[in-house]
């Protein structure tokens, strides 16, 4: 209680105790009224934040997704990189074995070849060898 009011023959003085009630009531509202409006403040950046966290949270989806397609097409991108290099060892293999086939071939054709004209070599000198023994003959 306010120790201005004044006490008279029946108690407290009526007209001081009403200013009183006035003059609280009045201080009463009118801190309410600033609660109020600052609780409408913080409601309204509540709301501002909630806004800006969605775009974030929203920001952030896509960048995830985002990610996860890059991760996905550099999956790809290697197996398939991979894919390329099994390819060609297989393929640069093959070329090889049927490279290394031609020569075995070319190698025998050679080898024959070489036969052939030792042969060949043979059958001249026997016939040098006659046509020489048949002169010998002849001039005899």
């Amino acid at each position: 209680m306010d120790d201005n009011i004044s006490k008279g023959l029946f108690g407290l003085n009526r007209k001081e105790v009403e200013n009183y009630i006035y003059s609280m009531r009045s201080n009463y509202e009118s801190e309410l009224k600033r609660q109020n409006t600052e609780l409408l403040a913080m409601k309204a950046e509540n709301a501002k934040l909630n806004e800006r966290l969605n775009e974030l949270m929203n920001t952030k989806n896509d960048v995830d997704l985002a990610k996860s397609n890059i991760s996905e097409v550099l999956i790809r991108a290697e197996q398939q990189a991979k894919t390329i290099i099994e390819d060609a060892k297989n393929q640069a293999l093959e070329e090889r074995q049927e490279i290394e086939e031609l020569i075995e071939v070319e190698k025998e054709k050679l080898e024959d070849a070489k036969n052939e004209l030792a042969t060949l070599k043979n059958r001249a000198k026997v016939l040098i060898s006659k046509f020489s023994d048949d002169l010998s003959n002849l001039q005899e």
